[in-house]
């Protein structure tokens, strides 16, 4: 049996974790957690690649709560906790989890969706996305959000996805960007694990009861340093019980593998156990894995329990459209970053002191842009499409900087370019400079203009990344 040895260890381990999580938390508070559940062929394939005896990694794709914000020891960190788990409850000894957590503060996923191997390999086997909470009620980041599952599940491994969603309660609505996320989650049949579901009712049970009571958000939330309750942030309580509700998940997934393989072995009692077959929509026939009766298997060799869907949710159906696997490429203004800008030679690019080069604000050296400052001056690079044949730039905007305005095109088509402004009073923006291209190799290229947008008259210019998919 895939988890469990000749004494049972295994299996009785999981259940003993489950009814210590129903003790703690009890089993309503669990079942709300569970925002969407699906047959989770996917963690349960990574389940038994790691009991096998091989290892695996996985990655966070998350936001400041994941990145630890206010966490003194990164052991509190739900990540770690719930990296732990996996490894005291499915690893063979010595057989090693690494866990990377690639979260980074107040990112999106218009960001994540072509940079996220800069934050995790592309070998990982299991990825949970953290960003409920970071994502506004946009339709914009959902399809961001969709992109990055696909850019996902076209990695070498085709990762595992669960999606853990936090709540905070400091924004002008309840309601953020996971809401979306949570059609989108459906769709790719990849499973929520929502803290909200299990703690709001909590929270507005006692403050109807009491409207000055704060006991529930002082509990799980941080606290600042002049001791007001941060409700963006969860506290080490918080992080625990991300934790123990996706441990809870996990387990309830091992369960059920560990049955459906027993019903699978034992045919005269498959009934007996759950994810047992106890009906048959067809006469001598019932669904399996592989292929559905009556329809034809959705992609050849690959079992339709693990299929991607062909469209994408934000498409009109049809007959026929069919998505190349997303393949994102990112490029960063950064000297350590994994895939840093890289302007391609003269004459593509200006060359000598007016030429694009890093810089950064010797007050603030940590925020680097590949900065131009003279009409004129440009600068080039080289991207790759894919699913998509989009291309971006990505860039500084302030209305206090003397920030000045670039035109942006790709391959010889100067005219079909975009007029890119720095002065505004926005922050980085995330444009989109041509789409619909052909998968393959361009070259972007960007010129700053003379005209300018800055009442000073302002022409520095300042790239942050450009990306492609």
């Amino acid at each position: 049996m895939t988890f469990v040895n000749d004494t049972g260890k295994s299996l009785f381990q999981l259940y003993s974790i489950q009814n210590f999580l129903i003790l703690s938390y009890r089993s309503f508070n669990l079942a709300r957690s569970r925002a969407y559940e699906g047959p989770n062929a996917r963690l349960k394939r990574v389940l038994r690649k790691l009991h096998s005896g091989q290892k695996i990694k996985i990655g966070i794709i998350g936001g400041s709560v994941s990145g630890g914000h206010g966490l003194k020891d990164y052991r509190t960190n739900w990540s770690s906790l719930y990296a732990q788990y996996i490894r005291e409850t499915f690893s063979p000894e010595n057989v090693e989890v690494e866990l990377i957590n690639g979260s980074v503060g107040a990112t999106v996923s218009d960001y994540m969706e072509t940079c996220l191997l800069e934050h995790i390999p592309e070998d990982v086997d299991l990825v949970v996305i953290e960003l409920a909470i970071n994502d506004m009620r946009l339709e914009q980041l959902a399809m961001g959000y969709e992109n990055l599952i696909r850019a996902i599940f076209a990695l070498p491994k085709q990762p595992a996805i669960m999606n853990l969603q936090i709540m905070a309660l400091m924004f002008s609505r309840i309601t953020m960007g996971g809401d979306l996320h949570t059609a989108v989650a459906q769709y790719y049949d990849t499973p929520i694990v929502s803290v909200r579901n299990v703690l709001l009712p909590h929270i507005f049970r006692s403050t109807e009861l009491n409207p000055s009571d704060t006991s529930v958000e002082d509990y799980w939330f941080h606290h600042n340093a002049d001791g007001a309750i941060d409700l963006r942030h969860l506290g080490v309580n918080g992080h625990r019980i991300l934790a123990d509700l996706l441990i809870s998940f996990t387990s309830r997934v091992a369960c059920e593998d560990w049955h459906e393989e027993r019903a699978a072995s034992h045919p005269d009692s498959r009934n007996e156990f759950v994810g047992g077959f106890d009906w048959a929509p067809y006469p001598e026939d019932r669904f399996e894995n592989s292929v559905t009766p009556g329809l034809p298997n959705p992609n050849e060799g690959q079992d339709v329990s693990e299929y991607i869907p062909r469209q994408s949710l934000f498409q009109k159906y049809d007959h026929t459209t069919r998505l190349l696997p997303a393949r994102p490429s990112c490029q960063i203004a950064s000297p350590n970053a994994k895939h840093p800008l890289a302007p391609l030679p003269y004459p593509l690019s200006t060359e000598g002191p007016d030429a694009f080069a890093l810089w950064s604000h010797p007050k603030n050296p940590e925020k680097i842009w590949l900065t131009g400052r003279k009409p004129g001056t440009k600068v080039a690079f080289r991207v790759r499409t894919s699913a998509l044949g989009r291309v971006r730039v990505t860039y500084l905007r302030s209305e206090s900087y003397g920030l000045g305005s670039a035109w942006c095109w790709v391959g010889e088509e100067r005219e079909k370019g975009q007029r890119l402004d720095g002065w505004w009073h926005l922050t980085n923006i995330t444009h989109i400079i041509a789409e619909h291209l052909p998968p393959g190799d361009h070259i972007l290229s960007c010129e700053i203009l003379k005209e300018t947008a800055d009442p000073g008259g302002g022409t520095e210019f300042r790239i942050v990344a450009v990306d492609a998919l």
